[in-house]
């Protein structure tokens, strides 16, 4: 019986993890050396209020919050990293965040200064008209890895051997 009930658990965290995976992306884990640049480059400070679309598993929610003190909201589709994010907020005593179980596509996104995404492209080209529609002139949306088709950065930081990061405003 306890091994049907770890079953049907397994099961139900596992089916909306898939469906995040497909309309987002897959778990990848950004280096923190990449992410301390991110924050240096977006110049995050405390007061800006930082957005993290998938936040897996709340490693740039950790550091943007201890790096900047900038108020960090995150939102996941998954349980399972849900839980794994709102463990590692908790552990790392991250005081100023709001985490949201659902659908970004669904979430309000008025009143971010900072926007950060580590997305597949399709999700991408499907954003760029909700960033134009809810987001402040000027918020800043950063897409690891990924440019956003049809928008010019006003600042990339080159690969090399990790991926590009690509640094656009609304207009």
């Amino acid at each position: 019986m306890l091994e049907l009930a770890v079953a049907i658990v397994l099961f139900i965290l596992a089916i909306p993890t898939a469906y995040a995976a497909v309309i987002g992306a897959p778990l990848v884990l950004t280096s923190k050396s990449r992410v301390r640049e991110i924050i240096d480059k977006a110049e995050i400070k405390e007061g800006d209020k930082f957005y993290e679309l998938g936040t897996g598993t709340g490693r740039v929610m950790v550091a943007v919050a201890k790096y900047s003190g900038a108020k960090v909201i995150g939102i996941e589709l998954s349980p399972l990293f849900y839980l794994i994010t709102i463990l590692n907020l908790k552990i790392n005593r991250v005081k100023k965040y709001e985490l949201f179980l659902e659908n970004f596509f669904k979430s309000d996104l008025r009143g971010a200064d900072i926007i950060f995404c580590f997305l597949i492209p399709r999700t991408m080209v499907k954003l760029k008209e909700k960033f134009s529609k809810e987001l402040e002139l000027g918020a800043k949306v950063i897409s690891f890895a990924f440019p956003i088709e049809g928008w010019v950065p006003y600042e990339i930081i080159r690969g090399g051997k990790k991926p590009s990061v690509y640094f656009y405003r609304t207009k």
